[in-house]
Parts: C-alpha cells; sequence; structure tokens
C-alpha cells in the first residue's frame, strides 16, 4: 500500500496513526503469528501504534506502510517476549529473524484467511466455540476453563484438541475451495 503523508510533522503524525488504524487487525494477527497469547499480543499492538506514532518521521511516503509497520511489530513483539513475557515453547529471536524478514504481509491474502477462519468458528459446536474463545480470546489456561465450566483438565484438553482439529479440517476445505462457503 502506498499512502502519502501531509507536510507538517503533526501531520505526518496523524496520517501514520490513520493507516495504522485502518490495517490494525492486520497487525495483530501479524503480531499473533509471533506471540500466540491474545491478551499479549493486543498489548504490543498498542506498544506498536506508539512505536510507529514517535517513529512517523522514519517512514517514507510512496512506500508500503504494512511493510513498514509489521517490521516495527516485529522488533516490538521480540523486546516484549524477551522482557515480559514467558518464554515457553517460543522459537528463537534467529529463527523468528529468518522467518519474517523478507516476508511481505499480503493484506488481502490475510482477511481471506481471517474471514475462513470466522466462517469455520461459526460452524464449531457451541460449546466447542466456547472453550475455544476462552484459550484463545480470553487467554485462559484449561485448568482455568476446567475450572469456569465444572469440566476435568483433560476434559478441557481433549475438547480443545477435537475443536482445533475440526477447524484445521475447515480451514483447509475453505481454503481449498478459494474461501468460498461450503
Amino acid at each position: 500500500m502506498t499512502d502519502e503523508a501531509s507536510d507538517t510533522p503533526n501531520d505526518r503524525v496523524l496520517h501514520v496513526q490513520q493507516l495504522f488504524v485502518r490495517h490494525q487487525q492486520t497487525v495483530l494477527g501479524y503480531v499473533l503469528s509471533i506471540e500466540p497469547n491474545f491478551a499479549d499480543a493486543q498489548d504490543i499492538v498498542q506498544e506498536v501504534f506508539l512505536a510507529v506514532s514517535r517513529k512517523a518521521q522514519t517512514w517514507s511516503a510512496g512506500t508500503d506502510f504494512l511493510a513498514w509497520v509489521c517490521t516495527v511489530a516485529r522488533y516490538e513483539t521480540l523486546h516484549f517476549q524477551r522482557t515480559r513475557a514467558r518464554r515457553t515453547a517460543r522459537l528463537d529471536e534467529d529463527v523468528i529473524e529468518l522467518v519474517y524478514a523478507d516476508e511481505a504481509v499480503d493484506e488481502s491474502e490475510w482477511q481471506h484467511r481471517v474471514d475462513a477462519l470466522r466462517r469455520c468458528l461459526s460452524r464449531l459446536a457451541p460449546r466447542a466455540e466456547e472453550l475455544v474463545w476462552r484459550r484463545y480470546h480470553g487467554a485462559q489456561l484449561p485448568g482455568e476453563i476446567a475450572t469456569a465450566i465444572g469440566w476435568t483438565v483433560n476434559a478441557v484438553r481433549v475438547a480443545l484438541t477435537r475443536a482445533r482439529n475440526a477447524l484445521r479440517k475447515c480451514m483447509e476445505k475453505q481454503l481449498e475451495a478459494g474461501g468460498q462457503p461450503r
């Protein structure tokens, strides 16, 4: 995406902030691909907003805004993981750099996948949808979910595994079919 910025420094900051808001869901998805904890990813996206606001003068109008903001997001995510996050089962920084360094974010492809995931989530049984929501949106651990709904931890883990398998199969079908509802 190539967007033009205004002349004054304040106008440029405002313009960068408007572009960020327009692409915020894509940035969140990008951060989630590195930091899977939803609550932490939301915190990181807020930090990215502040960082791009501070760095607005370094963005060159006429260049790919989304690529620039995702680069900032990658560095903010790595900084977060180094300083505050639980490092359980995370990729090493050098691996993340190799995987994401030259990756261009295709917003239309990302939106296509998000739409497919929404369709697949809506097809889950209500209880499975609730478990997925609690785990990934609510950032609850299986033990917390078990306590909240009166199940055993093992039952929650099995149900989440089944829900993830159903989502994966549905996503494969959706994307194979070009994202058209099936």
